[in-house]
């Protein structure tokens, strides 16, 4: 490749002329290309309109100003986290309203496998075994209500409570066979203090490991 002598400006000389256009032909019209279209009416911020203008100017400065320039669309942010929570907050509640206002003891169908686990465990009654699964089932009340308010965790265990209390006096005014207790209501409140114990205890660990990462960096 041959390099382009120099002017002594530091830039290649410009191209040369085009021939002169053989007689006969049709003349030669100027493409003529539209502006770029205005964005839509309040789409725009502060920003964006900033950033639009500078381009404008790079555009005019290039002699590109009539080449229209489309704006692509901002990708769409994910789902804010409380969003999200909430979602999955809804789903607990349904879950929890269907087992504790279900006409029959949710573990009917499972009374052959309890008995059978009492008498191969016997440190396991079931009494042991119903009040650890009222524990676990409100595990996910109180870790997902703290993510959902983290500025009112202070209303996790009462928030509980009342739940607890308003589900065994449902099942005693409106179900027959179902059995309300004050265990039950002990057993719902520690799961969802173990839920919130589980949440903060892995967000200090994080703040922990963030500390000492910033400390190595």
């Amino acid at each position: 490749m041959v390099a382009l002598p120099f002017d002594g400006s530091g830039f290649p000389p410009p191209p040369p002329a085009a021939p002169p256009r053989p007689e006969g032909l049709p003349p030669v019209h100027a493409l003529v290309i539209p502006p770029r279209p205005p964005l839509p009416a309040g789409a725009g911020t502060p920003a964006s309109a900033g950033a639009t203008a500078r381009l404008d100017i790079d555009l005019a400065a290039l002699g590109l100003s009539g080449i229209p320039v489309f704006d692509a669309d901002a990708p769409r942010p994910p789902a804010p986290l409380w969003r999200r929570i909430s979602t999955w907050v809804g789903v607990y509640s349904v879950a929890l309203a269907l087992i504790a206002f279900w006409p029959v003891p949710v573990d009917s169908g499972a009374g052959g496998f309890l008995r059978w686990v009492t008498a191969h465990i016997p440190m396991l009654t079931y009494s042991r075994i119903e009040f650890g699964s009222n524990i676990l089932l409100f595990v996910p009340f109180g870790l997902g209500l703290a993510l959902l308010l983290p500025k009112l965790r202070y209303l996790v265990l009462p928030a509980a409570l009342l739940v607890s209390l308003t589900i065994e006096s449902g099942q005693a005014v409106f179900l027959a066979q179902r059995t309300p207790s004050l265990y039950d209501i002990l057993a719902n409140v520690s799961g969802a203090a173990l839920g919130l114990i589980v949440l903060v205890v892995f967000e200090v660990l994080k703040g922990h490991h963030r500390r000492l990462a910033e400390a190595s960096g």
